[in-house]
């Protein structure tokens, strides 16, 4: 059973690692830039986008094991889980070498695979290795990860993961200003990421002392019942995968490393939001399920509803500001210069991410209410899509082309398959859908993006401290919009929240 203490510690320490990936990225993004230049910035990221590509490898066997180890514990039945973490433990380690070997192919055909300089070639190579070894060191030690989650010590996990946030990206500051090289910043990677998987391996043993491994080949009929279940999470990993790092390398490869820099710098802006989107969403999921093995139907309407309206309501102010300040944003924060190659991208990229948004809960309730099967395709279908049209508009409109490719699939998807899907199955009308959980928070926001529209052309902004300034002086237009279009729900919130409070003192 999953102690309140352990379930708040766990989304506390998520949040707060959330929250330090921004901030991180935020200040490390042009600090990485004037450290390393451009050509050495897009390296970095075409490096580390080849290799995060490879965790399609991950085979679901993450949600695999929590999921027979879950049901093993209720049983009391251990010596069930030995056996399923020791077959997965088994299929890790032949994906981390299966990893190793393809990562040094990808030495062999570097130079034709990307249009790197020839000065960064031994050093993307050796890049390369290093950092298909610390993802095969996290595929491996992710099983006691998973154990820890079917403990319920989410609290722990939560803190190993901001622990690991903090020390990765904090640790890469004096290496460049010491004048490191890429492979220095690789290898501290490798340092941290592989002292923070051993300690979760320690502290699962230490949880659950009866965990007791082997390593020899699995028997046939539990490889085919952990495949069963895990081929769809496969092919939505896989997907996922596709649609976020394909970018990069298509850049890599029909434009320049230099280029890889300005794509990668806009869509972090938006990975961020996304990241924000899943940070409130992640706690809707165990609720989703909840309900739907309930028979719950008016309780799952209400959450893709409420649940719709509270990313919207977080996530679109900050895109109003991207899309109406991006220019401003990147031009005091990076250069003039990079500000006039990446704002486009940036645009194009937050229209398709407020497209995205508008469905942010269609993974979790299509998985709740047993829709795998149609969700793995669909994510499948656009992922490919998303892929050869970024090939295809690269080589007639350069940078710009790879974010319209991935812009039209997730627009149309998002737009025009989820909403109708979701609302057919959860019995809720589409128009009544559209009128409250898009309509309503669009409006509320209104004010706010037109200030920011109105504050770009007549605002002067010489710094970041100035910038800040601006943007809570139009706070008052985004409170106005919110009390205006939610009048009704601010009492019924309030009520909400003092009895949770309550609760929570209760437990």
């Amino acid at each position: 059973m999953v102690s309140l203490k352990r379930f708040t510690g766990g989304v506390l320490f998520g949040w707060g690692a959330t929250l330090a990936s921004i901030v991180i990225g935020v200040f490390m993004s042009p600090f990485l830039i004037h450290h390393l230049g451009e050509t050495g910035y897009g390296v970095w990221v075409l490096v580390q986008s080849s290799v995060s590509y490879m965790y399609i490898m991950d085979l679901g066997l993450r949600s695999t094991v929590l999921r027979f180890s879950v049901q093993a514990h209720a049983r009391g039945d251990h010596a069930e889980v030995n056996r399923v973490v020791s077959a997965a433990l088994w299929i890790r380690v032949m994906t981390a070498a299966a990893i190793m070997a393809i990562a040094c192919l990808m030495v062999v055909f570097l130079p034709r695979l990307f249009h790197i300089p020839a000065e960064y070639q031994h050093t993307a190579q050796i890049t390369i290795l290093l950092a298909a070894a610390t993802l095969s060191s996290t595929l491996v030690f992710s099983i006691y990860a998973a154990v820890l989650s079917s403990l319920g010590r989410f609290d722990l996990l939560g803190m190993f993961e901001l622990l690991q946030t903090l020390a990765t990206s904090i640790g890469l500051v004096p290496i460049l200003l010491l004048g490191r090289s890429l492979i220095s910043m690789a290898l501290w990677q490798f340092t941290v990421v592989m002292t923070i998987n051993l300690i979760i391996a320690a502290t699962c043993y230490r949880q659950y002392p009866t965990l007791k491994l082997t390593l020899g080949m699995p028997q046939k009929e539990l490889l085919r019942s952990l495949w069963n279940f895990s081929f769809y999470v496969l092919l939505l990993n896989a997907a996922g995968q596709m649609i976020l790092y394909a970018d990069n390398l298509v850049v890599g490869a029909f434009i320049t490393a230099a280029a890889v820099s300005y794509y990668a710098v806009a869509a972090k802006m938006v990975e961020y939001l996304r990241q924000v989107a899943i940070a409130i969403l992640k706690n809707f999921m165990p609720m989703a399920s909840a309900y739907a093995a309930g028979n719950d139907q008016r309780k799952l309407q209400q959450l893709h509803l409420h649940g719709t309206q509270a990313v919207l309501l977080v996530t679109y102010p900050v895109a109003a500001v991207l899309l109406t300040r991006g220019h401003t944003v990147f031009r005091i924060w990076i250069s003039g210069h990079f500000a006039d190659q990446a704002y486009p991208i940036l645009q194009v990229l937050v229209i398709a991410a407020a497209a995205m948004l508008a469905n942010s809960s269609a993974n979790g309730l299509a998985l709740a209410i047993g829709k795998q099967r149609p969700l793995a395709w669909i994510t499948v279908a656009e992922g490919i899509t998303n892929l050869t049209l970024s090939i295809v508009l690269a080589r007639h409109y350069g940078v710009i082309g790879v974010a319209l490719g991935t812009a039209l699939p997730t627009t149309i998807t998002s737009l025009f398959f989820w909403p109708h899907y979701l609302c057919r199955e959860l019995r809720i009308s589409s128009l009544t859908f559209v009128l409250q959980a898009w309509l309503r928070p669009i409006a509320a926001v209104l004010p706010f993006a037109l200030g920011c529209f109105w504050a770009e052309s007549h605002w002067n902004t010489p710094s970041l401290r100035v910038l800040t300034m601006q943007m809570i002086a139009l706070l008052p237009l985004l409170a106005l919009g919110l009390g205006i279009v939610f009048l009704r729900e601010l009492p019924l919130a309030y009520g909400y929240l003092r009895d949770r409070r309550s609760q929570a003192a209760a437990a």
